[in-house]
C-alpha cells in the first residue's frame, strides 16, 4: 500500500467517524432538550444536562474534525512531495502523540463514571441520577468510539513505519 494510500484511508475514517460523532452529538442535544422542555422532572433535567455536556463535546470535537480533514489531508499529501524529512518529523511525532492522547482520555471517561457513581450513591436525588446515567451514557459514547479511533491511529502508524515514511518509535 502506498503512503497516499495510507494517508487517505486514515483520514477517510477519521472523517467518517467525526460525522458520526456529530450526528451523535446533534441527538444527544435534541433528545437533551426534549427531555428539559418537555419530561420536566428532576431525573430528567439531570439526564438533559448531562446530554447536553455530550451535546457538546460530539458537535465542537467532531465539526472540528470533520471541517479541517481535507485541508489536513491535502497538506501532508503536499508536505510528503516537497519535504519528506519534515513530514517524517511532524507526521511522526503528531501520531505519536494522537497514540498516547487516548489514554488520558480513558481516565476522563473512567473518571465520569466514577462521578455518576458518587451522584448515585452519595448524593441519590433524583437530579443526580439522572446527571449519572448521562454522565454513563457519555463514557460509554467516549470509551467505543475511541477504541476504533485508537486503533486506526495505531494501523497508520504502523503503516507509515512499515512504508517508511516515519522513524518507527521503537528506533528513535
Amino acid at each position: 500500500m502506498s503512503v497516499t494510500d495510507i494517508i487517505d484511508g486514515y483520514f477517510s475514517g477519521e472523517k467518517l467517524e467525526s460525522a458520526w460523532i456529530v450526528i451523535t452529538g446533534a441527538l444527544a442535544l435534541a433528545v437533551a432538550l426534549l427531555l428539559w422542555f418537555v419530561a420536566r422532572d428532576p431525573f430528567a433535567r439531570g439526564l438533559a444536562a448531562a446530554l447536553l455536556l455530550t451535546a457538546a463535546l460530539g458537535l465542537v470535537v467532531g465539526g472540528t474534525v470533520y471541517l479541517r480533514t481535507d485541508a489536513q489531508v491535502a497538506a501532508l499529501h503536499d508536505l510528503r512531495t516537497t519535504d519528506p524529512a519534515r513530514f517524517a518529523a511532524d507526521e511522526g511525532a503528531r501520531i505519536e502523540t494522537v497514540v498516547k492522547s487516548f489514554g488520558a482520555y480513558r481516565l476522563a471517561y473512567a473518571g465520569a463514571a466514577l462521578l455518576a457513581l458518587v451522584f448515585v450513591f452519595a448524593l441519590g436525588r433524583p437530579v443526580f441520577h439522572g446527571l449519572a446515567v448521562g454522565l454513563l451514557i457519555l463514557a460509554a459514547l467516549g470509551l467505543t468510539i475511541d477504541f476504533f479511533a485508537e486503533e486506526r491511529a495505531r494501523e497508520y502508524q504502523r503503516g507509515l513505519e512499515d512504508a517508511g515514511a516515519i522513524t518507527s518509535q521503537a528506533e528513535s
